[in-house]
This record gives structure tokens, sequence and C-alpha cells, in this order.
């Protein structure tokens, strides 16, 4: 089971412009949180606190069940410079192991990585360097990276960011699949019919927190004059 998460007058401001008016609230452990908002609201900024990226204000509790566990991360955007002369395999396999591998090591990190660009539908592009992925592969191999984590808590800024119609499938049932396994995921994302759809809470992200409550309570609030643009 993922962690809850409890938010005290979490805040942020930089160069003394406030970006975030203090939010406070909790995230049950075991749901899929979708954040939503405007453009500019302070989405992906809440979500940088609540990864730690981003110096704020206030107090963030993580409340694992047990031993605290590993994160994962999957930004909207990942830029690999394209003469960088390192290909998918070479990426995962050092997600896998820091230290050499020979042999039958390798052997069997190289089927695990296979298992996982499978289960994101990369993996006949291992001989692929990062420079030549497209914005919606990188996506999936940032969602490739996560899942080898094994993560509790997931992290999902705009993950379906590029993905043509069988990618989207691909990830989204890997997202189910977390959520039934009982991980915590907060997801930022701007369909709405997929939040009504999957959605267990949704936070109204707009300069601080507006709503918090089930679809149903916060996605007709969404649709006022002034929040229906969001991305």
């Amino acid at each position: 089971m993922g962690p809850g998460i409890t938010l005290e007058r979490l805040a942020l401001s930089l160069n003394r412009v406030q970006i975030l008016a203090p939010v406070s609230g909790h995230m049950a452990a075991g749901r899929l949180h979708a954040i939503i908002g405007p453009n500019g609201a302070g989405k992906s900024s809440l979500m940088k606190c609540l990864l730690g990226l981003q110096p704020h204000q206030g107090e963030i509790i993580r409340h694992w069940p047990g031993r605290p566990g590993r994160l994962a991360y999957v930004p909207q955007l990942a830029r690999f410079e394209p003469s960088l002369p390192i290909t998918i395999e070479e990426f995962m396999l050092t997600t896998l192991s820091r230290r050499p591998l020979f042999g039958r090591s390798r052997r069997r990190c190289r089927a695990r990585i296979e298992a996982l660009l499978t289960r994101v539908g990369l993996e006949h592009k291992l001989h692929l360097r990062l420079g030549q992925l497209s914005g919606g592969e990188r996506q999936r191999l940032l969602f490739a990276q996560g899942l080898e984590r094994d993560s509790r808590l997931w992290f999902l800024d705009e993950p379906m960011t590029g993905l043509d119609s069988e990618a989207e499938g691909l990830i989204n049932r890997e997202i189910q699949a977390l959520k039934a396994a009982g991980a915590t995921l907060l997801v930022i994302h701007h369909d709405m019919d997929w939040v009504r759809r999957f959605a267990d809470e949704v936070w109204l992200i707009d300069g601080g927190l507006r709503a918090h409550g089930s679809p149903l309570q916060v996605l007709p609030q969404y649709a006022q004059p002034g929040l229906e643009d969001c991305a």
C-alpha cells in the first residue's frame, strides 16, 4: 500500500511572488488523486514541492504503512541531447544497476528491460539513441523507468502528453494496475473525461487550493468561466 500524504499550509513563493497560497489537506493512501487547474495555476509547482524539488513553506508528511518506500516521477517533458551516444537499452541498464554488468547478470537485466519496455510499447526500439525518440516515446521510456522502481507512490505530470491512442491505452492500463495494487498516485491531467472516469479524488488548483473532493463534487466548479482552460 502506498502512503497517505498530509499537507499543512504548504505554500510557495519565488522572488517574492506567491505561486501557491497555503494548501492544507490529506491525500488518502492507495487512491488516484487528479490535480487539475488552468494554465499557470501552480499544478506542476505543487507536485515539485511534494517531490522535494522545490523550496516551500509549510509541512508535507508522508504516512507510509511500514518502512518508507521508493517513489516514481514522470515529468511532463523529457528532453535528451540528440547527439548523446546512449541507447534506450543502455539508459535502462543504468537504472537497473550502478555496477558493471557481465555475462549472466547482463542477460538477466536485458530480459528485465525487454519486459518493462514491452509494457509501454517500446520493445522494438532498444537500439535507438535517446535523442532519436519522439516526445511520446520519451514519456513511455520514463514510465518504464518508473515501473522498474516498483514504487507505491507515483507522481505523474501530464502522463499522456505526446502519446497516440495505442500508447495511451498501454499507459492507462499500467496506471489502473498500479491503483489496483494499492499505490498512491498523484496525476496532473488535462482530460476531464479521464479524470471523471478514473480519479478517486480531485484537487482543483488555481494559485492555491480552490476545491477538493470527488469528481462529481469538483468538476462542475471547474466548468465555471475562467477555469475551463486547462493544460
